[in-house]
């Protein structure tokens, strides 16, 4: 839970200096390491039960049997049922099988799509299930603190230690779950422009929230509860800190993304006269947006690797199609540094070099952006 509370991480590499030895960039792929120490250690603990454990103590002798009586009764068991039928037994077999549902629906093969599986089970791919399979992850919890409870060789309350581990990121987790639920209520947004670009790229404009304050190279989740009241989505901000809106592009290449896509394309306005090769969806709705278009929530902004692009003397931004998304307001930010020190010194602006607000010098010759965030 630790690695995926944004917030949390966002503030820590923010405000303190812990990013020089924790990388905080890396949190997903930590997150995916601890999922597959998880299940080598489920597979571990639930094989050894289910396959030495509970059948050696169903064929033990009355002398083997002997020291096991204070924790399973004098009368020995006398068929497998009994250790599974348990609150110890059952609450660890379901674990086990909605686990395996959650871990087998993360992998790449499930949530891009990659299988070709018959049309009844197409509905167990996409980012849908995956992200709906994760969330069984709160039975899990609630298991497994009753099964930390119903140990079978720890009878002393004071040793039953497993709620423990789990109450800090648990709490914590709640808690940014909570901030998300209350920072979208209390930052609504207007919908100010929609555009569909070649590429099948959703360009959405909204307004920019009072004391919303981001760096480029962030990213912020959006919501659409036209297309899913409960997922959330990240996609990079596209516009500078500096504009009075705010902008992503999304790639449409998941589920969620193309019924978003579709969703806006029903009420956007077909392009202008020169424009069909530009814009197959476009709407500017300026002080008086199309009361039509599906309402949109927003939550952020978050850190992420790009937004340190001032720290350093030389940047070199690759990006190759939706992957170009974070540099968009990079770029953007760098050029209205310059235009801002052009009219504060007077210059003709010809050069390259010019000094940025924070002391260090940006060469920018031409810049083109494309692309977006994808689910």
């Amino acid at each position: 839970l630790l690695p995926v509370c944004r917030n949390t991480i966002t503030w820590l590499r923010n405000h303190t200096r812990l990013g020089a030895v924790v990388p905080f960039d890396d949190n997903l792929n930590f997150h995916k390491v601890i999922a597959v120490g998880i299940a080598v250690g489920v597979g571990l603990h639930a094989g050894a039960h289910l396959t030495c454990d509970f059948p050696r103590l169903l064929h033990a002798t009355d002398e083997e049997y002997e020291p096991m009586k204070p924790f399973f009764g004098s009368k020995r068991p006398n068929n497998y049922w009994w250790f599974v039928k348990g609150t110890e037994g059952w609450t660890g077999v379901v674990m086990v099988v909605l686990m395996a549902i959650a871990f087998t629906l993360a992998t790449p093969w499930f949530r891009r799509n990659k299988l070709d599986l018959p049309k009844p089970l197409k509905k167990l791919t996409g980012f849908n299930a995956f992200w709906y399979s994760h969330h069984l992850f709160v039975i899990v919890y609630v298991l497994l603190i009753i099964h930390g409870i119903f140990l079978y060789l720890s009878k002393k309350w004071y040793k039953k230690t497993t709620w423990m581990y789990l109450c800090v990121p648990v709490l914590l987790y709640a808690t940014e779950r909570l901030i998300r639920f209350l920072r979208s209520g209390v930052w609504p947004v207007r919908m100010l422009k929609v555009a569909v670009y070649p590429g099948n790229v959703l360009a959405l404009h909204v307004s920019k929230p009072p004391g919303f304050k981001y760096k480029s190279g962030q990213y912020m989740f959006v919501n659409c509860a036209a297309v899913s009241p409960f997922e959330w989505h990240p996609f990079s901000i596209t516009s500078a800190p500096e504009d009075d809106y705010l902008s992503v592009h999304i790639r449409t290449l998941g589920d969620w993304t193309r019924q978003l896509k579709a969703a806006f394309s029903e009420v956007c306005l077909p392009p202008t006269s020169g424009k069909s090769g530009l814009l197959r969806a476009d709407f500017d709705g300026g002080d008086s947006p199309n009361p039509n278009f599906p309402r949109v929530l927003i939550d952020g902004p978050y850190g992420a690797p790009a937004q340190d692009y001032k720290k350093y003397e030389v940047v070199l931004l690759v990006g190759l199609g939706i992957g170009a998304t974070p540099f968009i307001s990079i770029v953007k930010d760098i050029v209205n540094n310059m235009k801002r020190l052009k009219e504060e010194g007077g210059g003709d602006g010809d050069g390259a070099d010019v000094e940025t607000g924070q002391g260090r010098r940006s060469g920018v010759g031409s810049s083109s952006g494309g692309g977006g965030g994808s689910s």
